[in-house]
């Protein structure tokens, strides 16, 4: 790791490098339900009104 690195690049690349741990053996179907999650705990936390669309039919 670079020293001369901004303490806030540290700090994101902590977040990004702990993410992929928490990720790095889910399948893609259980990525996409975590994804979904998340999504879904933010808009509760902050009382957001989105909506969230479902993958297009082909």
């Amino acid at each position: 790791m670079n020293n001369n690195e901004p303490e806030v690049m540290r700090m994101l690349r902590k977040i990004r490098e702990d993410r992929y741990e928490e990720t790095k053996n889910l399948t893609s179907e259980e990525r996409v339900e975590k994804v979904r999650e998340e999504a879904e705990a933010c808009k509760k936390r902050y009382g957001l009104k989105l909506s969230l669309h479902e993958k297009a039919k082909k």
